[in-house]
């Protein structure tokens, strides 16, 4: 079997997830069997440009499976990163919608000119 590549992985389990098919994801993340990931991968996956990023958020604790090897590289285990990567879009959705909500105005808008 070929190896999917971790991004791509990340993809359809995003996708699956959105059409109610956890089932599908777990069989789909059970087969795939990745090996772990390096950072610049795992940055990849995540869509942040820089492999700092994910050392930073290594040291804030958020890839508890993570490990170095014997010539002192990281390495993040899959399922760490797409816990973390859903963690990241739990955030920007909410963000978003915090983007859209009303602000009010209170009596100020009576003054605000229509045209």
């Amino acid at each position: 079997m070929t190896a999917i590549s971790p991004a791509l992985l990340s993809d359809v389990t995003a996708v699956l997830r959105q059409a109610g098919r956890s089932d599908l994801v777990d069989r789909l993340v059970a087969s795939a069997t990745a090996a772990p990931l390096t950072s610049k991968q795992a940055a990849t996956m995540l869509g942040v440009s820089s492999a700092n990023t994910v050392k930073n958020w290594l040291e804030g604790g958020w890839f508890p499976g993570a490990y170095q090897t014997a010539g002192g590289h990281w390495r993040f285990p899959l399922e760490d990163v797409e816990a973390v990567r859903s963690r990241l879009e739990d955030l920007r959705d909410r963000n978003s919608r915090s983007d859209l909500t009303p602000v009010d105005c209170g009596d100020a808008s009576a003054d605000l000119p229509l045209s």
